[in-house]
């Protein structure tokens, strides 16, 4: 027994004597404009070991007494060393340079090479803005969606769509933010560019696979733009013009090292180029945006940092009388419109160096209208979604080997279900209003990324997710074991202000782990669900500002996807080649569809006019990436399939007879090419190239007469398909002459949007054949292309830094 306590005691005085003789360094990795550096490696080279920078670029490290020297170092950047005298607890912060190579090569990844066969996500692509900036420049500047477009897993249903589609979700199922601000409309102009500036865009993370438990709210992906901080030493300004937009940013510290701000704005120029250079194929057609981006950083001191960021969007785009709406509304022209609002308030605080805290309150309207000028019938439909959130986040991270987050958020919502207004004195347009839908929506979290050793690596988390509908409320009933339509209602009940109607909880697991065969090969096995409680009713196969959001309830289910993912991921680290290829497998519950023949425009009975029921999508993506030399980019394909089952009780609840059928946006084939190819030190030739299946359509094989109803015959539902789509784009970029210690850059950039000028289909509409005028009339179906042109653009962008 003695000898037990002598062995604790001379434990204990080792303990002890370690602790006094090792010290806590902390610190901020920035780039030379101060910009902080997300997963910069920090080492003690006299002991081996260090730890890696948050995204705040910063870092916490065990460093012995005595002279050390500590190594920072960055992909695309300059290794920087330096020397200290280890006393006691310090801080030590560095600002690394851009690495300036006399070779002729792009380097297309901000992570380490091999980061992705490394990590333990699957399905995860990063990018940063230098990867961005090393990617094909087209229509004049870059986009982050075209660039995720690109990314296997990923379509879209076409030219005149505002969103995209990842692993059999529909457009709505993408969790996209701005920093910690949902977008409900990510995208300018249908879908040609995006709300996101990307001179003020620092990175991005999307998880088409497993994500990390701190993620909620969509049932298919996460797409999270970060913003960079404003410069605290020294002014900065950048712009751009171009044909299609131009743009301008500041940015300026008020407190040297303390307070700083940037204020940027972009304003489209697709209307003034139109009038100088008119195309045939797309007459008529106006188109007009801007997006403005404000922020302040504030950081008193080396643990604190508060943010104030705001952010404003607005969209409009007409169309003329022959075009894409007047297949449904008749006009002379439609005009869609767009508009988000967003502010956000966050403070960061290192409570020690293994714990962080990170809270924040956002709030954003987002605001869609359709409107038609003609003077007799002139209207504008809004509709809309109001948004507020309160969220903490606790980290704690004793190594570079162990992260662990915990958190809690809550939502409220009120969606403005649609509005219609008559437009001018002489509009015999009847207003229409629906009542609106509110809710809350709150989420206990905790997710773990640790890495068991240099095989073994794990993440797992945990979402406990809650949703209550928020009186005053109208719920609706209808007959007992009847299908929800107009015939079948029988009541309706109407609910106090603040009273809690349905409610709805989840448990939404996520796991993902990672083994590594060698260093350059790994095998990753993901497993998630993931839950929707807002969701976007639509008859259409793009999300335009006709369709309406709308909130769970006892007739309109949460959506609910279960994934499982099984990814197989190389480095070939002569030719600094990527490969992965990865299967998947989704099971979808309460998946939502329309109801034929039943209108969903400004319908007081959302619940009549669509369906629920099951399906599942599968697939194989495979990924081919070059990171640096002469020629880089990446090839990505991807087979996959989506299949709804809608086989209700009755008749009226079953599309296809309750057999399986595919989805929508179902597009079995996708083959993406994006290469960028360096002519020499300052100019890079660029191409776009896509291949992806027809959509799935329905189409009415005649019309028949109702004594005096005229109504369409529909043959089964998707069982048609459009002509493939296929593009391709080219870009060339020249860069100015760059001078060392010289702060001003510049290039010059020219791109050709639909190069081969395809008149690629996005829907089919139909016109009848008078064989028998009273009674049967066959139709005959016509191609509508909403771009059939090659797009020029040309623009300069210059920065002073």
């Amino acid at each position: 027994m003695k000898t037990r306590y002598v062995l604790f005691f001379i434990l204990f005085l080792q303990l002890t004597s370690l602790a006094q003789n090792t010290f806590q360094l902390t610190g901020y990795v920035r780039d030379t404009a101060a910009r902080p550096l997300a997963g910069a490696s920090v080492q003690v080279l006299d002991v081996g070991y260090g730890s890696t920078t948050d995204s705040l670029g910063y870092y916490a490290v065990r460093v012995p007494k005595g002279l050390q020297t500590i190594q920072f170092s960055f992909a695309g950047y300059q290794v920087q060393q330096r020397s200290l005298t280890v006393r006691a607890n310090d801080t030590m912060s560095v600002q690394l340079a851009e690495r300036v190579t006399l070779l002729r090569e792009a380097i297309v990844t901000g992570q380490q090479p091999g980061q992705q066969v490394l990590s333990t996500a699957v399905g995860l692509t990063k990018l940063s803005i230098r990867t961005l900036r090393n990617l094909p420049t087209l229509l004049g500047e870059l986009d982050v969606m075209r660039s995720v477009q690109m990314l296997p897993g990923v379509s879209s249903v076409g030219e005149a769509s505002t969103g995209f589609n990842v692993r059999g979700g529909a457009a709505d199922q993408n969790l996209i933010l701005l920093d910690e601000v949902p977008l409900f409309n990510a995208q300018h102009l249908l879908g040609f560019l995006s709300v996101f500036n990307p001179d003020v865009v620092q990175d991005m993370d999307f998880y088409r696979g497993s994500a990390p438990a701190h993620y909620g709210g969509r049932a298919a992906s996460v797409l999270h733009v970060r913003l960079r901080e404003a410069n605290a030493s020294k002014l900065g300004v950048s712009a751009g013009i171009g044909l299609l937009s131009s743009r301008l940013m500041v940015e300026a510290p008020l407190v040297k090292e303390k307070l700083a701000f940037y204020a940027a704005g972009r304003l489209s120029t697709v209307n003034q180029m139109l009038k100088l250079f008119p195309i045939k194929a797309v007459a008529g057609v106006k188109g007009s945006f801007h997006d403005l981006n404000a922020r302040l950083d504030f950081r008193p001191n080396a643990r604190n940092k508060v943010s104030l960021t705001a952010f404003r969007s607005t969209d409009s785009f007409t169309l003329p009388g022959d075009s894409l709406n007047q297949v449904e509304l008749s006009g002379s022209a439609t005009t869609f419109a767009w508009r988000t609002n967003a502010a956000t308030l966050s403070w960061s605080h290192y409570l020690s160096a293994r714990w962080q805290v990170q809270s924040s309150a956002v709030w954003s309207r987002y605001v869609a209208e359709v409107s038609v000028p003609d003077s007799a019938k002139a209207y504008r439909l809004t509709s809309g979604v109001d948004y507020a959130q309160l969220k903490t986040n606790f980290t704690y991270a004793p190594n570079d080997r162990w992260q662990t987050d915990l958190g809690l958020n809550a939502i409220r919502y009120e969606v403005t279900a649609g509005r219609l207004d008559a437009v001018g004195t002489y509009s015999q347009v009847n207003p229409v209003r629906l009542p609106n839908e509110q809710a809350l929506e709150a989420a206990l979290y905790a997710n773990t990324d640790l890495t068991l050793s240099e095989r073994w690596s794990v993440q797992a988390g945990l979402r406990g997710s809650w949703f209550g509908r928020l009186g005053p409320d109208v719920i609706y009933r209808y007959t007992t074991g009847a299908a929800p339509t107009p015939e079948s209602l029988t009541d309706s009940v109407v609910t106090q202000a603040g009273s809690l109607g349905s409610t709805f909880g989840n448990l939404e697991p996520r796991f993902s782990v990672r083994w590594s065969l060698r260093k350059d090969v790994s095998l990753k096995l993901g497993a998630s669900r993931m839950v929707q409680y807002l969701q976007l009713l639509s008859n259409t196969a793009a999300a335009l500002p006709a369709d309406r959001w709308k909130l769970a309830d006892e007739y309109v289910q949460p959506q609910v996807a279960d994934q499982v993912s099984l990814g197989y991921f190389q480095l070939l680290p002569k030719s600094g080649v990527e490969f992965s290829a990865e299967i998947f497998y989704k099971k979808l519950t309460h998946v939502t569809d329309f109801r034929g023949n039943v209108p969903l425009l400004l319908n007081r009975y959302p619940e009549t006019a669509v369906l629920q029921g099951n399906g599942f999508a599968q697939g194989l993506e495979m990924l081919l990436r070059r990171n640096s030399g002469l020629l880089t980019g990446w090839l990505s394909y991807t087979y996959s399939q989506t299949r709804f089952r809608l086989a209700g009780t009755t008749p009226g609840e079953r599309i296809n007879e309750g057999t399986y059928y595919p989805a929508g946006y179902d597009r079995p084939h996708v083959l993406n090419a994006v290469l960028n190819y360096k002519l020499s030190a300052r100019v890079s030739l660029s191409m776009n190239g896509v291949y992806t299946s027809g959509r799935p359509i329905t189409y009415p094989a005649a019309k028949i007469y109702i004594g005096t109803r005229t109504v369409p015959y529909y043959t089964d539902r998707n069982l048609g398909r459009l002509p493939a789509y296929i593009r391709g784009d080219l870009g060339l970029v020249v860069n100015g002459k760059r001078v060392p210690g010289r702060r001003f850059e510049s290039d010059f950039s020219l791109s050709l949007y639909n190069v081969l000028g395809r008149r690629n289909a996005y829907s089919v509409y139909v016109n009848t054949l008078p064989v028998y005028p009273q009674y049967y009339n066959p139709v005959k179906a016509y191609k509508l292309s909403v771009l059939g042109a090659i797009i020029p653009s040309i623009s300069y962008n210059f920065r002073f830094k």
